[in-house]
């Protein structure tokens, strides 16, 4: 973009004589951002899908840090999507790098357009391009989304068959499977392959919001992603699992593992035993958190209160 101009006018002598200008006008240049605002920075308090983030109190609580440990969600997008796995992955491809302010109307636009991973599949891309241009990446990302939905209707994820996630969730764990270009095996160790690894535009804000939400309901080992309906005894959700990389996410599943009765680590995954205290602190919704963004973000998700989140935005 050019730089715009702007006059600004300076006194140079407070007792000029006659011959000097009393003032003089000065030419400086204003710039302006090149980059779309949205893009610029991922900030972890939009990433909340709330229409206007409002703060509401927890009973006996002057200000609650997180949400409370006996609400149902915690108010991330992918709460409402787990069942709808494909349009989680959608979900995820416009927050990544973006401000859920921007991204969150627009998918849902996005998703009240076509509806189906048929009907994006054969969208028109100009149209794609122009409901989602503000939000940067707009070339790279309608092609992505089109070109995922297009192999998700010819070659949906399916139990039993994993493709290579490079150097996911560990570097150089995809080595193993070099020579393999479809890993035929239903096993629950995710190193180096997912169901999902053939998606174009998925990495790992996608994986593991998929490990997350989806895999276990995929894999028929339970009815959604808490372990609902789980046959085998002492089963552990894939959740559990799951280290994730982005902040929103591991806020997300610290607030789950205190649910659970546990505090865990999102560095190396260990956990211990919650106190009672720190139990009855996360029905107030005190949790113990690292750094103002973290603490920011749980803050704005108490705004969810305890209405029940649905699917239609």
């Amino acid at each position: 973009k050019k730089a715009k101009t702007s006059l600004h006018v300076v006194n140079i002598d407070d007792n000029p004589c006659d011959d000097t200008p009393e003032k003089r006008v000065v030419k400086r240049k204003r710039t302006t951002p090149k980059k779309s605002p949205h893009f610029e920075r991922t900030h972890l308090l939009d990433r909340v899908d709330l229409s206007s983030p409002g703060r509401r109190r927890v009973a006996g609580v002057s200000g609650a840090l997180a949400p409370s440990t006996t609400w149902e969600h915690f108010g991330i997008i992918q709460e409402k999507l787990w069942d709808q796995p494909f349009w989680l992955l959608i979900a995820v491809t416009l927050l990544n790098k973006t401000t859920g302010r921007a991204a969150v109307p627009v998918f849902w636009d996005l998703k009240n357009r076509y509806v189906t991973p048929e009907g994006l599949a054969t969208a028109d891309t100009e149209h794609v391009r122009g409901m989602i241009q503000h939000l940067g990446l707009q070339n790279v990302r309608t092609i992505k989304m089109v070109k995922m939905a297009k192999i998700w209707v010819s070659q949906p994820p399916d139990v039993g068959k994993r493709f290579q996630t490079r150097n996911y969730p560990e570097h150089g764990d995809h080595r193993q499977f070099l020579k393999q270009k479809v890993i035929e095996s239903g096993s629950s160790n995710c190193a180096g392959a997912l169901e999902i690894g053939h998606l174009p535009g998925c990495g790992s804000y996608a994986y593991d919001s998929w490990r997350i939400f989806c895999r276990d309901v995929l894999r028929g080992v339970a009815e959604d992603y808490r372990g609902k309906g789980a046959a085998t005894e002492g089963f552990e959700p894939e959740w559990m699992r799951v280290l994730p990389f982005d902040k929103e996410l591991r806020v997300t599943v610290k607030w789950m593992w205190l649910r659970e009765g546990w505090i865990w680590d999102p560095e190396n995954g260990e956990k211990r035993r919650a106190t009672d205290e720190e139990i009855e602190n996360g029905k107030r919704g005190e949790m113990e958190l690292v750094g103002k963004e973290e603490a920011e973000f749980a803050g704005i998700a108490v705004g969810l209160g305890k209405r029940l989140l649905t699917a239609d935005g």
